[in-house]
């Protein structure tokens, strides 16, 4: 048996996980999924270019959208559409799972700006 490999960290601490596209030729938008464990945030960002929606599978935590914030938990949708900076902190005691679904403006290119930095070195 093989271990997987770690899963990349994407904005401070939204881990990637597989996705698997079935009986999809081309897609008009991209589909990924992450998890953030407790305590941990999706830190604040803005992308030109495209707009994202995170659909929440499990956990609790607080989104940010614009200056808005957000209680959010399984089954909720936030839509950040672009330029407006957006966030996601776990604010539960389970890892927060989300569906991240991307589709494309077709207002220029696609570009994403760190707000805050993440720790780390």
């Amino acid at each position: 048996m093989t271990t997987p490999s770690p899963a990349p960290v994407l904005h401070g601490g939204a881990r990637r996980l597989p996705v698997r596209w079935l009986n999809v030729e081309a897609a008009p938008m991209t589909v990924s999924r992450y998890l953030v464990l407790p305590g941990e945030a999706v830190t604040l960002h803005a992308h030109t270019g495209k707009a994202e929606y995170w659909l929440i599978v499990a956990g609790a935590g607080v989104a940010r959208v614009g200056g808005v914030d957000l209680a959010v938990g399984p089954g909720d949708v936030v839509a950040t559409p672009p330029p407006v900076p957006h966030a996601l902190h776990n604010t539960g005691t389970e890892p927060l799972v989300f569906v991240n679904f991307v589709q494309p403006t077709g207002d220029g290119p696609i570009s994403t700006t760190e707000l805050i930095r993440s720790p780390g070195p």
